[in-house]
């Protein structure tokens, strides 16, 4: 035996199988660098792992086939590899059951939770940016799928061996706060969340909501004054108005031409007309004027809305290690386009206003970046924090998880920032994410529909709650014998599994229908189907031990592991030893869906074996070594559920 098997890992398998093909590659005459390209085959029949040799036909001036039989012939087998086969242009190694059992298990004992961790290399320091919420409303499904994305992002990173640091950038200034900032002042009467009896941040959303509503009244009523009608009567005149003209004449269902005008007019009025717009301004400038009154206010009115966040957040089980806020960062950037003046990359226009020319950078048109006042747009802002970024956390990659709409402002963004600061355009990345739509339809904030996020892991937890009551009725689960509380735990973390994972099953740049009666099935591809299977694990070890039968160790011995070896079982272990793959390429895409795949693949691989228990018995396994060898692979699936689980931010249970 040429190595010891007990010192062998997963990732060794590889690089043993690797160095076999270099020698018989050598001794073919491949003198060139060559490293064959190891990946399973298609058909597990053909063997274990495998490698193309289309690439040396040149080298040699050979058929690949033929390349493929002479290297073949070149591989002896050894302790692993049982048989090397060709299969036209491909050499196929097949390896020794028993070996890849005793590899596999013996390194997911040792490892346990952190099995398939810190393979990367090199590691770097990555930077998460997520939530990113504005703090004039409560949390909605939007910001849910932001924030399990994000969270599951920087865990899987961190899994896979990088330093990351998971930050948010809190939008806390601007006219959309003062929005609900003057409804306080004219309707709250002196209220707060405790008189309330609710969330900080629902009570200033609640404000935002009656500020949108009293404008529209507004609106409504001017329309009828003599001022409405000129702008309207001016309109008709533009080339939109004639449009819409047409438009009118040629479609019996198209509204009137003056509906057209002030639906599409009102954020025209709110910027003119409206008196509620002008008390807003006003408030905006008093604020950046610092006002005592008025940054009081504005500090009160944050800390319920931030205090509201801190308890979504914790319940949804994500967290940051630094966070920012607008209001200390909304003057960044400015130094930086001084540089860009001064190198010459950036121009100033007559009326003061700096800009860029796109055209330095592949795009089209000039982008402003600070206006004829010298006050700041949101792209100097951002070219001002990813700036500081780098040069205070020392990071290497710095990650958006931001939806799909702002993607040409990232585009711009990264680009212009390359202009300013050479090379770190290359180390920003955009994680564009889908749309999340209710089977009721797109959730609008602003006319106060939209779905919060508390509601919604309410609802969760609610249908958790009822699907346990009927298991229990159908004689699955015994729900009298549970304590009340425990009942409301273990459905907290079946309505969160359930979320979490639905929202995350999907490639993040999809769009899809969030359904919630879906998510809680316990036998789909669901949260709640992956968590019974872990708890399922866990009884059977439980049932072992009650049962008297002996202990399971955590080291196993090789002649208790050689029992193990039906088609089922080898399955379950050839898919235990891809888990640290799915974990380096789901950290390489940013794409925690390869993991939720991953882990409803595995449950239902386990669930063949669990449920097949006349040729798969494992507690009633009269062979008490055999039994013992189920129970470590019952043992080393639930520790990759387990930690595949955590991937994703998924909270297990001990009991289902």
């Amino acid at each position: 035996m040429a190595f010891d098997l007990d010192q062998l890992t997963i990732p060794g398998i590889r690089e043993h199988l690797r160095q076999k093909a270099l020698e018989a590659l050598k001794a073919v005459g491949v003198e060139a660098e060559f490293q064959p390209e190891l990946a399973a085959p298609p058909d597990p029949a053909m063997g274990d792992y495998g490698f193309p040799c289309f690439a040396l036909a040149k080298v040699l001036r050979q058929a690949p086939p033929l390349i493929a039989r002479q290297v073949a012939q070149h591989i002896a087998p050894d302790a692993l590899i049982a048989e090397v086969d060709t299969d036209k242009a491909y050499v196929n190694f097949k390896l020794r059951p028993q070996a890849v059992i005793h590899v596999v298990l013996t390194q997911i004992l040792r490892q346990g939770e952190r099995f398939g961790s810190n393979l990367v290399q090199p590691a770097r320091h990555v930077m998460v940016e997520y939530s990113a919420p504005n703090t004039n409303k409560p949390l909605h499904l939007g910001h849910l799928r932001n924030n399990l994305l994000g969270s599951s992002i920087a865990r899987i990173l961190a899994f896979h061996g990088h330093r990351v640091t998971r930050i948010n950038l809190v939008n806390d200034r601007g006219v959309h706060i003062c929005k609900s900032m003057l409804a306080y002042q004219r309707w709250g009467a002196g209220t707060d969340p405790e008189r309330e009896g609710c969330k900080g941040d629902h009570l200033v959303g609640d404000y935002y909501v009656r500020f949108d509503r009293e404008l529209a009244a507004e609106y409504e009523a001017w329309q009828q004054t003599d001022v409405a009608r000129q702008r309207l009567q001016q309109w008709l005149g533009t080339r939109d108005g004639r449009m819409a003209l047409d438009a009118h004449e040629k479609a019996a269902a198209a509204p009137e031409p003056h509906v057209v005008f002030f639906k599409g007019y009102r954020d025209d009025y709110f910027n003119t007309d409206s008196p509620l717009g002008a008390e807003v301004r006003q408030l905006l400038l008093r604020w950046e004027d610092e006002d005592p009154e008025v940054r009081a206010l504005w500090r009160r009115m944050n800390d319920w809305v931030l205090a509201g966040f801190e308890q979504s957040y914790q319940r949804m089980g994500v967290g940051f290690d630094h966070v920012q806020y607008e209001s200390e960062t909304y003057k960044l950037g400015k130094s930086l386009v001084q540089e860009g003046l001064d190198r010459g990359v950036l121009r100033r226009l007559p009326d003061g206003a700096v800009v860029c020319d796109l055209a330095q950078v592949g795009l089209k048109g000039e982008k402003v970046l600070l206006r004829s006042d010298g006050t700041s747009v949101y792209m100097t802002q951002d070219l001002g924090t990813a700036a500081e970024r780098f040069d205070r956390f020392d990071t290497d990659r710095l990650i958006y998880v931001v939806g799909d709409e702002q993607i040409y402002h990232f585009d711009v963004l990264f680009r212009v920032l390359g202009l300013l600061r050479p090379g770190l355009s290359e180390a920003c990345y955009h994680l564009a994410y889908g749309m999340i739509r209710l089977p009721e339809g797109r959730m609008k904030s602003r006319e106060g529909t939209v779905v919060d996020a508390d509601d919604l892991m309410d609802e969760m937890h609610r249908l958790a709650r009822e699907e346990t009551a009927v298991r229990a009725g159908e004689g699955k689960a015994h729900t009298a014998d549970i304590d009340p509380a425990e009942l409301e735990h273990r459905a907290e973390r079946i309505g969160m599994a359930a979320l979490k994972y639905f929202l995350l099953k999907f490639t993040p740049r999809k769009s899809f229908e969030y359904d919630p009666r879906e998510s809680i099935d316990f036998l789909g591809q669901t949260g709640p189907y992956c968590l019974f299977n872990y708890a399922r694990t866990r009884s059977l070890l439980r049932r072992a031990t009650q049962e008297g039968q002996e202990q399971v160790e955590l080291t196993p011995d090789p002649e208790t592991l050689a029992r193990l070896g039906t088609e089922r079982e080898l399955e379950l272990v050839r898919l235990l030893a891809t888990f640290p793959d799915v974990v380096g390429r789901a950290a390489s895409a940013l794409d925690p869906s390869r993991v939720a795949e991953y882990l409803f693949d595995l449950c239902k691989s386990f669930a063949f074996i669990f449920t097949d228990k006349a040729n798969h018995p494992i507690v009633t396994c009269e062979d008490p070594q055999l039994r013992a060898a189920r129970l470590l692979l019952v043992m080393a699936i639930g520790h990759t559920l387990r930690a595949g689980l955590g991937l994703l931010g998924i909270d297990v249970l001990e009991e289902m």
